[in-house]
């Protein structure tokens, strides 16, 4: 097990994932979802299970005080001011073994090693509890509907 970059050969799977993982919230298409990685390779990967993926997470370089739209691949010019976790997304059979933390931990020191002094990212679901447990704090940002009801704007900051 471990966790690795995202390559084209995995995408039949990461959306697979996002399908199964998402009840409240529309999964994204391809375009959209492989914007966020071509913007920023490096702070994307996957947690693979021998050969099955138990897990991806999907980061990209952002700014400004509101998260991006969800359905709509990222825009060719945008800044860098933080990293933004669009996507953390762990398989059923995978759930309650830490490969969130895993993940998550990953990111963090991805993101300390690219020089970002903080990520961002949108709660969904009522996943609220497990980022505050990975050291997010929410923000005082109203977030567009498209992310669901009850989403929350949420902040870590990185020591670099």
């Amino acid at each position: 097990m471990s966790v690795k970059p995202i390559t084209d050969a995995m995408w039949p799977a990461i959306l697979t994932l996002q399908e199964e993982a998402y009840a409240e919230v529309a999964p994204e298409s391809l375009e959209v979802l492989q914007s966020k990685w071509q913007r920023s390779p490096d702070s994307c990967f996957v947690y693979q299970d021998g050969e099955q993926l138990a897990g991806y997470l999907l980061a990209h370089s952002w700014s400004g005080e509101s998260p991006p739209s969800l359905f709509k691949p990222l825009p060719q010019k945008a800044g860098s001011d933080y990293l933004f976790l669009h996507d953390l997304v762990i398989s059923q059979r995978a759930a309650g073994n830490g490969v969130g933390s895993v993940m998550t931990d990953h990111l963090i020191k991805t993101a300390s090693m690219l020089g970002y002094g903080k990520i961002r990212l949108v709660s969904v679901q009522d996943s609220s509890i497990f980022w505050q447990k990975m050291g997010f704090i929410p923000m005082d940002t109203t977030v567009c509907a498209s992310y669901g009801a009850g989403a929350q704007f949420m902040q870590r900051d990185i020591l670099v």
